[in-house]
């Protein structure tokens, strides 16, 4: 039997299909079985097999002729590209004359500090600028002329938001958000949000906060911040006045917010103090032991909580980020002649830290005013590590904590690019260490260097302790050297180097053989840890 194949495909069923030009050469396949099946009848079953040979030799000389089969672009749609959803932000500094000298940082490096805390935050630089200025316009913070300039910026980069490198008036925040604002592609108005570095700061602190208590602090800082910058956004919703002629008109919306911010503001403040109650009574209990604490503090981004975990393998959270950790941490460490200390991590410092941080996180910062010694640590690798070592000191001289002995350790030494001449410099100062948290170098002396420094601080006793008092013999053992014991009849009689705290136990107690020595003058050549690097 001669087929003819264009005939045959003129009478086969049609593939339901959207498109007709679109070969789905399966569907006609089955429709061929189905719609030639013959009961039993071995003619037609073999009609059927010469059918779909010829069908498929017409289909591969077609493409023969036309080239490989592509497949159709609408068959399998290319999911598009995810858009960066982020806010889109510009920065802007500015150098006040006077101020420069304060923080150590120029303008430059300020703002380049502000794109990395925007980083952080979760926001798209788009751009920055920055002015000279002998000092801050009272109206924009800066000049008319740079406000046209950013506002230019502003709608050619469709920016949302303005973040300036310095803490802004509610005056001048006001006045750069209408000055910024323009009017979009259809005509609509574009509202621009103006923050300051202060703002975004707190920001970051609120999304890295675990803890109840460092939720608590920063939610103090964002309630005193907000108070002085309320606008009057819900004049519709303002209290209508009273009956009468002697009335006036009711409560205002924007007094009604402040009100509430306000209770809001003495409901965290009881509840912080709460807190401050129960970390005192926390260090209270823990002075009574004779454990000494190192305060670990430092610039933000420092290598703080890398140091920490290298050390004690505490597990915290370490990111090549500004603020990755926000809660403190303490973690006991063992050092040489089974001495033990406790290695408390707190909150990083920035230049230009805000006034509302450092008084809602005081609660957290009070971990330092109690530690025996303060551990400073330094990005050494920084380019502005002398600068971030200025504003570490300055936090610390605001805390009243500069008469504790400090420690120094340039960290991130295998980062630097000439580690041999940090070394050399290092070596001549007392009190610094060059180490890397990340592979461990120099973390020996590290240790050695804070188990000398907290025996210095320490004071000799003579006591002779009753042998139902093996507490305080292992006390002494644990947390002070033991110089000579020996065992009498009527108890153990030891001299050792013991901490203040457990001397100050001893003598209450009536142990001591000897008379407690005052406090030793302090004229030995201490360094703060600052960095030169000349």
């Amino acid at each position: 039997m001669q087929l003819n194949f264009r005939q045959v495909r003129q009478e086969l069923p049609r593939c339901p299909s959207r498109r007709a030009k679109t070969p789905y050469v399966t569907g006609r396949c089955v429709h061929l079985r189905t719609t030639y099946r013959a009961p039993v009848a071995r003619a037609q079953v073999s009609e059927e097999n010469a059918l779909e040979q010829a069908f498929e030799s017409a289909l591969l000389e077609a493409q023969a002729k036309g080239g490989a089969r592509q497949r159709p672009a609408h068959a399998y749609p290319e999911e598009p590209e995810a858009e960066d959803e982020r806010e889109r932000v510009f920065l802007v500094g500015a150098a006040i004359k006077g101020e420069q000298k304060k923080y150590t940082y120029d303008v430059h490096e300020s703002v380049e500090e502000l794109g990395r805390l925007a980083e952080t935050a979760g926001l798209k630089v788009m751009g920055s600028t920055f002015q000279m200025l002998e000092a801050p316009n009272m109206s924009t913070y800066i000049g008319s002329g740079k406000v046209a300039e950013v506002a230019r910026a502003v709608a050619a980069l469709d920016v949302e938001t303005v973040i300036f490198d310095d803490e802004l008036s509610p005056g001048q925040l006001r006045n750069l958000e209408r000055a910024l604002g323009g009017t979009g592609p259809d005509g609509l108005p574009v509202d621009v949000r103006v923050c300051d570095r202060t703002a975004l700061i707190l920001d970051i602190f609120s999304q890295r906060a675990q803890t109840r208590e460092g939720q608590l602090q920063v939610e103090l800082a964002q309630t005193e911040y907000q108070l002085p910058r309320l606008t009057k956004m819900w004049s519709h919703l303002d209290r209508v006045g009273g009956g009468g002629q002697v009335k006036g008109t009711g409560e205002k919306q924007i007094e009604i917010d402040k009100r509430l911010l306000r209770d809001k503001a003495a409901q965290l403040r009881r509840e912080l103090e709460a807190v401050r109650t129960h970390r005192r009574q926390y260090r209270e209990k823990r002075s009574s032991t004779p454990i000494p604490v190192v305060g670990i503090c430092g610039y933000t981004n420092a290598g703080k909580s890398t140091l920490l975990n290298t050390i004690t393998g505490a597990g915290v959270l370490a990111e090549d980020q500004l603020f990755a950790t926000l809660d403190p941490t303490t973690r006991r460490v063992r050092l040489k002649g089974n001495k033990e200390i406790l290695l408390s991590d707190t909150v990083g410092f920035i230049q230009k830290l805000p006034t509302e941080l450092v008084a809602a996180f005081r609660a957290t910062l009070e971990e330092i005013q109690d530690a025996s010694i303060i551990l400073h640590v330094v990005d050494i690798s920084h380019p502005n590590a002398a600068a971030q070592n200025e504003a570490v000191m300055q936090v610390l001289t605001e805390l009243g904590v500069d008469h504790i002995p400090i420690v120094t350790a340039w960290n991130k030494i295998d980062a630097c690019s000439n580690p041999d001449e940090v070394r050399r410099i290092a070596a001549k100062r007392t009190r610094t260490v060059c180490i890397s948290g990340m592979t461990g170098e120099g973390l020996e002396q590290l240790m050695e260097v804070l188990g000398g420094e907290l025996e210095k601080a320490m004071v000799e006793v003579h006591a002779l302790l009753p042998y139902s008092a093996g507490d305080l013999l292992n006390d002494l053992h644990t947390g002070g050297r033991v110089k000579n014991q020996e065992y009498k009849e009527d108890g153990v009689e030891v001299t050792a180097a013991a901490p203040k705290s457990l001397a100050g136990r001893l003598h209450s107690l009536g142990y001591l053989l000897n008379e407690l020595e005052g406090e030793e003058d302090e004229d030995e050549d201490e360094d703060d840890g600052v960095v030169l690097l000349a």
